[in-house]
């Protein structure tokens, strides 16, 4: 399968475009600016195009991929991608099935037996944590990160040949109601995101609504020490 991505530099989307490398598949992507995780995934073989454009310039930027957006079969982009991207807005006139970052990582956890870590606070840290532990007790998880661990060679995903799959969960935009975790680790909930979120009383229905994704043998496991989370 041919898989492209738009933003493909960004700390969540490379660790997907990651993950479908290590599937076997052709990954290409884009994104505005040439960094060290391009440069990673080009060595990984992925195709990259940067697409920058001079600051004096006003309009937008002429993109140089749409040549690779006719030849795939998945286009996943980040949640900062504007709805009127021309690679977007190419994919869907094609036909091609195109998913947000979220929505692709949702897939995911519907196939594995996924545990995500969510919080205002902490997230990455009690990710790295937990995929650690398992990893140090031979489950063999496979695992999205959303920093870079040296004990992953400096990445910020590792590959697992076990069911399970760890992966930080963002409330930004309510990201995580696509998921379908079997375990969800919570470390606390303050008020953040305001730009998305009402107030606090909404940022808690919201959790409580990701909360009930979990199966009836699901597990919660939280940070008791938390008010918020209590309420």
């Amino acid at each position: 399968m041919k898989v492209h991505f738009i933003g493909i530099g960004g700390i969540g989307v490379s660790a997907l475009a990651q993950y479908y490398l290590a599937k076997g598949h052709r990954v290409s992507g884009s994104d505005l600016v040439r960094s060290e995780i391009t440069d990673f995934l080009r060595k990984k073989g992925a195709k990259i195009s940067i697409n920058s454009k001079p600051k004096s310039q006003k309009s937008k930027p002429q993109l140089k991929t749409q040549k690779f957006v006719k030849r795939v079969n998945l286009l996943i982009y980040s949640p900062a991608v504007p709805k009127d991207h021309p690679e977007l807005k190419m994919a869907k006139k094609l036909g091609v099935k195109c998913l947000s970052y979220p929505e692709a990582l949702g897939e995911l956890t519907k196939k594995y037996f996924t545990i995500a870590i969510c919080g205002t606070h902490g997230k990455s840290t009690t990710t790295a944590m937990i995929s650690l532990i398992l990893i140090k007790a031979g489950f063999d998880p496979t695992v999205i990160l959303g920093t870079k661990l040296k004990e992953f060679r400096n990445s910020n995903f590792r590959m697992g040949k076990s069911k399970f799959l760890v992966i930080e969960a963002d409330e930004w935009q309510a990201s995580f109601l696509n998921y379908w975790p079997k375990i969800i680790v919570l470390t606390n909930i303050e008020r953040e995101h305001l730009d998305y979120y009402k107030d606090l009383k909404h940022i808690l229905k919201t959790y409580k609504k990701y909360i009930g994704h979990l199966p009836k043998e699901g597990v919660l496991a939280i940070n008791r020490d938390d008010k918020n989370i209590l309420k």
